[in-house]
């Protein structure tokens, strides 16, 4: 018998045996008498035990939807994730299978004994505070993680310890419906990006590389996000959990199977740009440019899958048999009433957070505002009238914009630096100054092509780091900074920049804040570019936050006060 044969051999032996699991297990939900409660107990638990099966489901059931209801605007944005994007789409199926899962475990309820847990109580509270918090500076994926740990929690206070660590992992797995993993991209992107260059040596294929970009005598290769394999890694998780709990008991297996569940697909990710890029280079670039490639890559993930799987079956464990409800510990007597508080409690502390962040939203009527002033140009720079047609960072949504060109010389060299600042008076969603799923990079023209991005340390007192970029068509090569500015603070960090801006909507009720860009011409000395911008910003910091800070109805700065600084005037090292 071949290995697949016996795979599924082993596969429908487990199958059959659960069936009959679950067949004998079913009988135990017969009732067999009403107690003066009017709730008919569980076949082989005390006849003191008041609480059916039935009524504790249904007391879920209902707190689930009454909370999916509550919470309708962040659940419906899950979804909207999930249709959108091929990444997330298997989501559609983790609620089901979350229900599939619980439904296996079935036979082991007689054996628990409800009792509901007022402790979790404090963790809703938790939670719902994480949501609120969230739901004020428009952080989407945080409010999705609260949601599913309130029906999580709520669900644990309802039934109590016992039967929610037994329901442990279905209810853990109701947590890969949140739509996680975008910050994964980037570090993937690099591995990917570094494993290829490192393979195509290898081979004897030589390679320039630049960021993202791979230069071969063929052709020119580049990793973007879809190559990054979060996909693939996202999706391998979710099947390996699924195999890890049906197939395995210990723990060490389980671990063992999802750890390698998470490395393979990564390797494997690695493994097809290889010879997605060796394809099109011994091709003479006609294969692996297209489409094809995407398909390759599905078509190698399932194999890649399909052989941990076959591997894995030879570690299966027979599953542990279900506890014999009659020889038990005795259960205490619930009565109905006891479940119908818990659940109402339940209920109010984990609904009430909508309704605090209706009673929060203050932001009024729109702030009037005049355009930003241009920052005056500081010795020895000068503000030219020359339209910066080069870069400008895709920012949307602002209400504030400003684009201007300084130039100053050294000896026979001129250098320029743009400045794009972009200003935000009231946010919404889809108009925030934080906004993790656009790349300002890529420009607002599509003929720009971004390289790579990290952090930068500067010798000013503000701001002490930037987010250093570059960016490149055709003959321009840019160094572009940029940081964020709130409440006079300068930082690069995007959830400090978010805490801040929660501290601004619970105290004055509105969030504001800008964004600052400054790029300059990178000649191939990167060193020499820093000083630039260095230099421009010890220059102008202070007329960039006059011109932030003026202009607006309720701010006390005046917008038709005249601004002059002293040639020299400015923060940090200067020349």
């Amino acid at each position: 018998m071949s290995k697949d044969s016996t795979m599924a051999a082993v596969a429908g032996a487990g199958h059959d045996k659960r069936s009959a699991t679950a067949s004998a297990s079913a009988s135990e939900y017969i009732p067999t008498a009403t107690t003066q409660s009017g709730i008919t107990p569980i076949a082989g638990t005390p006849a003191g035990q008041s609480t059916n099966a039935r009524w504790v489901v249904a007391a879920v059931t209902l707190y689930v939807l009454l909370i999916t209801l509550v919470f309708h605007g962040t659940a419906l944005s899950m979804v909207a994730i999930w249709l959108r994007s091929d990444t997330y789409a298997h989501s559609f199926v983790i609620p089901l299978l979350s229900v599939y899962l619980a439904w296996r475990l079935r036979g082991r309820f007689s054996a628990l004994t409800v009792q509901p847990e007022p402790r979790v109580l404090l963790l809703i509270l938790g939670f719902g505070s994480l949501w609120l918090l969230a739901n004020m500076v428009d952080v989407q994926v945080v409010q999705q993680f609260a949601y599913v740990a309130l029906l999580v929690s709520g669900i644990w206070a309802i039934v109590g310890t016992g039967v929610a660590r037994t329901f442990a992992f279905p209810l853990g797995f109701l947590f890969l419906a949140v739509p996680m993993g975008s910050g994964l991209i980037p570090p993937l992107m690099e591995f990917t990006a570094d494993t290829t260059e490192y393979l195509l040596r290898a081979s004897g294929i030589p390679v320039l590389r630049e960021g993202m970009f791979l230069y071969l005598p063929s052709g020119t290769w580049s990793v973007i996000e879809e190559c990054s394999g979060v996909n693939y890694v996202i999706a391998s998780v979710t099947l390996g959990l699924c195999y890890a709990h049906l197939n395995y008991t210990s723990l060490w297996r389980q671990s063992l199977f999802v750890l390698a569940a998470i490395i393979a697909p990564v390797l494997a990710n690695s493994a097809r740009a290889y010879f997605v890029v060796l394809a099109g280079h011994l091709s003479d670039m006609r294969l692996g440019t297209g489409e094809d490639h995407i398909v390759f890559g599905w078509i190698f993930f399932g194999a890649v899958m399909m052989l941990m799987f076959w591997i894995g079956s030879y570690w299966q464990q027979p599953e542990a048999t279900p506890p014999d409800a009659e020889s038990g510990a005795p259960a205490t007597t619930l009565q109905a009433s006891t479940l119908g508080g818990a659940f109402v409690l339940t209920l109010l502390c984990a609904a009430c957070w909508p309704v605090l962040a209706a009673a929060m939203n203050r932001s009024g009527d729109p702030v009037e505002s005049i355009a930003l002033s241009m920052p005056p140009g500081q010795s020895p720079w000068q503000a030219v009238d020359l339209m910066d047609t080069r870069w400008r960072p895709l920012q949307p949504g602002a209400d504030r914009e400003l684009d201007q060109v300084y130039a100053t010389q050294s000896g026979v060299d001129v250098m320029t630096v743009g400045l794009h600042l972009r200003q935000y008076l009231q946010q919404e969603e889809g108009t925030e100054l934080v906004d993790s799923s656009i790349n300002a990079w890529r420009s607002e023209s599509d003929d720009w092509e971004f390289l790579s991005s990290q952090s930068a340390l500067t010798d000013l007192e503000a701001p002490r780091q930037v987010t250093e970029a570059r960016v490149t068509r055709g003959s321009d090569d840019l160094l572009v900074w940029s940081w964020y500015r709130i409440d006079d603070r300068h930082a690069t960090n995007q959830y400090l920049i978010k805490i801040l801006e929660a501290k601004q909507q619970l105290l004055e009720g509105h969030r504001r804040g800008a964004r600052i860009f400054i790029a300059t011409q990178l000649n191939g000395d990167r060193g020499q570019a820093r000083q630039t911008l260095q230099n421009f910003i010890a220059k102008h910091l202070a007329a960039i936050e006059y011109s932030l800070d003026t202009g607006i109805a309720d701010n006390p700065g005046s917008a038709d006060r005249d601004f002059a600084m002293e040639p020299n005037a400015g923060v940090g090292t200067g020349e």
